[in-house]
């Protein structure tokens, strides 16, 4: 039985989470693409799509502005394709109100074929608590 290396698209994912985790923001826009749309779910005044890395930066920005010490991502497990890697995550936050999140989330991400991120789509495992969290 032949063994395989794991998946390239995996690696880079990684490295986008460790530079993410580590407050990188170089190393995790070296990850991405020019052109990468983040899909966010819900009702809440971030949701929607958010394109470019100006967009994605755009959306960080707005976490940080509702939350008072940022959102946090734990990356809890990795499952990688050939160019599609799910990413289990806990995401938590709070409010300077005290309201807090915590939520788990599965990130599915695409990547090009230069290996960098192209496409995130978040589905959040508690919808209405992640709305109303946002929703300021």
């Amino acid at each position: 039985m032949a063994t395989t290396e794991p998946p390239q698209s995996t690696d880079a994912v990684a490295g986008f989470y460790r530079a993410i985790a580590n407050d990188d923001v170089d190393a995790a826009l070296a990850a991405l693409s020019p052109e990468v749309v983040l899909h966010v779910p819900g009702s809440h005044p971030l949701a929607g799509d958010h394109r470019g890395t100006d967009g994605l930066l755009g959306f960080v920005l707005g976490c940080r502005e509702v939350a008072s010490n940022g959102e946090r991502t734990e990356v809890l497990d990795l499952l990688g394709g050939s160019d599609h890697v799910a990413a289990l995550c806990r995401v938590t936050a709070e409010r300077a109100d005290g309201a807090q999140l915590d939520n788990r989330t599965v990130h599915m991400l695409h990547t090009d074929a230069d290996g960098l991120i192209d496409e995130i789509w978040f589905h959040n495992w508690d919808q209405p608590a992640v709305d109303k969290f946002w929703a300021t």
